[in-house]
This record gives C-alpha cells, structure tokens and sequence, in this order.
C-alpha cells in the first residue's frame, strides 16, 4: 500500500512545470493517459508524471486572478480570487484523484476537504504566471 510519504516524493519530484504542457492544443486525444485540466480561456493543461502502480494522478488548474462569482464565493466564505482558487483547485483535484463524482464536493463546508478524504489524497500547488495549478496524487489500494 502507498503511504502518504510515497505521494509526497511522487509530488516533490514531479510537480513542477517541467512535467506540464499548457495550450490550446491540450485535449484527451493529444495528451491520453495524462492527468489534464481547462482554463476559461479555452487552454488545456496535461501533467506528464511516470505511472505509478498504486497511484492515481490528478490536477486542476484555474487562471489565478479571475474574477470568483458570487455563488462560489459564498461556498468558499470569501470572494478573493487568492483564497478560492486554491480551494476549488484542491477539492477538484483530490476529487479526479479519488474518482469522485464531478462536483459532488460543491457541498463540503468551505469548499475544504474533509477529514476521511484529505488522509486519501496529498495536494501540493504551484503558481506558474497567470496560472495556479494543484496536483493531486492518491493511493488506489
């Protein structure tokens, strides 16, 4: 079984931008079997991290200054763009990672994640220029 050490290494050694492609040309027929994520502005991102047995991948990413409507806001408890993006970017990548349903996390208090998925999933996020990114890496057994 992978511990929560294993995910951190997977992380420290892979999350990082040298293992991501960003465009418009980023879908699931140029990049299969990569972890991927859309921009509003129509650019796709694909994290390109080695398979691991054991392990799913996931990442979500979100412009890091756009505007948060009022609906996501009162979900997050604040309208400032620096507080709610890394949530929802936390909560949709532990989300792909664990296979949950899409959006079923809209209802977690805060949008953070609880306790019985935050031990099932490590996150780690990294700001590259306009774009904040969260990868996602969880244990399949």
């Amino acid at each position: 079984m992978n511990t929560i050490t294993e995910r951190e290494s997977i992380l420290s050694e892979f999350a990082n931008a040298e293992y991501l492609v960003l465009g418009a040309h980023v879908n699931g027929e140029t990049y299969p079997g990569t972890a991927r994520s859309y921009l509003a502005d129509g650019r796709g991102v694909a994290w390109q991290a080695p398979e691991r047995d054991g392990l799913t991948y996931a990442i979500d990413a979100e412009i890091a200054d756009q505007p948060v409507s009022a609906m996501l806001g009162r979900r997050a408890r604040s309208m400032d763009p620096a507080v709610v993006w890394p949530l929802w970017t936390g909560c949709e990548a532990a989300a792909k990672a664990l296979d949950l349903p899409v959006l079923s996390w809209l209802n977690w208090p805060g949008l953070r994640l609880p306790d019985e998925i935050a031990t099932k999933v490590t996150l780690h996020w990294e700001q590259l220029d306009d774009i904040l990114v969260c990868y996602g890496v969880a244990s399949t057994a």
